[in-house]
C-alpha cells in the first residue's frame, strides 16, 4: 500500500510516498481501508522534530481516519466488513500510520458512521470534533458571554457552532487576517476581530464568562483582563510557543475575582482506558447525531491528495487555512 512517511524530522519536503506492505487486522483489530485523512497541526509540529518526541524512523504521520472496514480480527464485536468508520488511532494512543490507504486499529477506538456523516465530516470531528464537544462539557457556555480564539479554524469553528447549538449567549470570535472573518460568522460568532491588530481587544472589550484560547502568548496576556470575575479561561494550546507568566499581582486578582484558569488536553482523557471508550463513544454520538439531524455543519476547507500531503503540510503551516484539512488517499 502507499503511504507518506518521514526518514528524518525537517520540513514539508521531508514527506515522502512509499510503498510498505498493508497491515493486518490482528486480534481485537479492525482493518480500516482509508477514504479520508484528517490533518492537523500537531502533525506538521512531530514532523519538524518540535515536540521534542523521540519517534522511530520511518515514521509515517496521522492519527484520524475515516473509511470502510476491511477485515475484522478475531474478538471483534460491533464492526463488520463493508461498515463506515472513523479510526481514531490518537486514542489507542498513538500518533502514526495515518497518512496510509489501510490502517489497523484496535476496535474499541473505531466508531460505526452513520449514512449521513461522510468521511471527510467523519476526519474533521475526530480530534477537532471531540476536542471542541469535551471543552463545552467542562465548561458550560448557555446564557453566557463567550470569545473564541482562532474561531475561523476547524476546533475554533466547531466550538462556535456547538456553542451555538449550547444556548450560548454572545459569542466573539477572534481570527488571524480578514480573509478568515467570514467563515467565523458563518460558523455563528455575533462578531468577529481581527487578533493579528496590536489593538484587538478594544474592539471586543468584554467581559466574557468563558474565553477559549489556543494561541497563548501575546493573545493570553491581552485576554486575561476580558475575563469576568468567576468567568472560566480554558486553555488547550499554545500555537505560539509561548505561554505568558503570572505576576503575583495578576494572580492576585485571579484570586480576588474567583475566576478559574483551566488546561485541557485530550490526552488527560486517552490515558485512561477505562474512561476512554466509553468518553469518545458518547461524544461521537452527540457529534455524529447532531451532523445528521442538520444542527451542526462542519466545513470542510481544503482537500489534498494523499500524495501532496507536503503542500497540505505547508498551508497549516502558514496559517492560511480555513476549517479543516483533509487528504484523500
Amino acid at each position: 500500500m502507499k503511504v507518506v512517511s518521514i526518514s528524518a524530522f525537517g520540513g514539508p519536503e521531508a514527506l515522502q510516498v512509499d510503498e510498505v506492505p498493508t497491515p493486518a487486522a490482528g486480534p481485537g483489530q479492525v482493518l480500516i481501508k482509508v477514504e479520508a485523512i484528517g490533518l492537523n497541526l500537531g502533525d506538521a509540529i512531530i514532523r519538524s522534530g518540535r515536540s521534542g518526541l523521540e519517534l522511530p524512523m520511518p515514521y509515517i504521520p496521522g492519527g484520524e481516519v475515516a473509511g470502510t472496514v476491511a477485515a475484522v480480527g478475531d474478538g471483534v464485536n460491533g464492526l463488520s466488513i463493508g461498515d463506515r468508520a472513523l479510526g481514531a488511532i490518537f486514542a489507542e494512543p498513538r500518533l502514526d500510520g495515518g497518512y496510509a490507504e489501510f490502517v489497523a486499529l484496535s476496535s474499541d477506538v473505531a466508531f460505526k458512521l452513520p449514512d449521513a456523516v461522510s468521511f471527510d465530516v467523519a476526519a474533521a470531528l475526530a480530534v477537532q470534533g471531540l476536542t471542541a464537544e469535551q471543552l463545552l462539557a467542562r465548561n458550560p457556555v448557555a446564557g453566557k458571554s463567550v470569545l473564541v480564539h482562532s474561531a475561523a479554524g476547524g476546533v475554533g469553528q466547531l466550538l462556535v457552532r456547538l456553542a451555538r447549538l449550547g444556548g450560548v449567549g454572545r459569542i466573539v470570535g477572534t481570527v488571524g487576517s480578514a480573509a478568515k472573518r467570514d467563515a467565523a460568522m458563518a460558523a455563528g460568532a455575533d462578531h468577529v476581530v481581527l487578533s493579528a491588530t496590536p489593538d484587538w481587544s478594544t474592539e471586543a472589550p468584554g467581559p466574557y464568562d468563558v474565553i477559549f484560547d489556543a494561541a497563548g502568548g501575546e493573545i493570553t496576556a491581552a485576554s486575561l483582563p476580558l475575563l469576568a470575575p468567576e468567568g472560566r479561561y480554558a486553555v488547550y494550546g499554545g500555537a505560539s510557543g509561548v505561554y505568558p507568566g503570572f505576576s503575583p499581582a495578576q494572580m492576585a486578582g485571579v484570586t480576588a475575582a474567583a475566576q478559574t484558569i483551566a488546561g485541557f488536553s485530550l490526552w488527560s482523557l486517552l490515558g485512561d482506558p477505562m474512561r476512554r471508550g466509553p468518553a469518545l463513544a458518547a461524544s461521537y454520538e452527540r457529534l455524529f447525531g447532531a451532523v445528521a439531524d442538520g444542527s451542526l455543519t462542519v466545513e470542510i476547507g481544503h482537500r489534498f491528495a494523499l500524495a501532496d500531503a507536503a503542500e497540505a503540510h505547508r498551508l497549516i503551516e502558514s496559517r492560511g487555512s480555513v476549517g479543516k484539512i483533509v487528504l484523500v488517499p
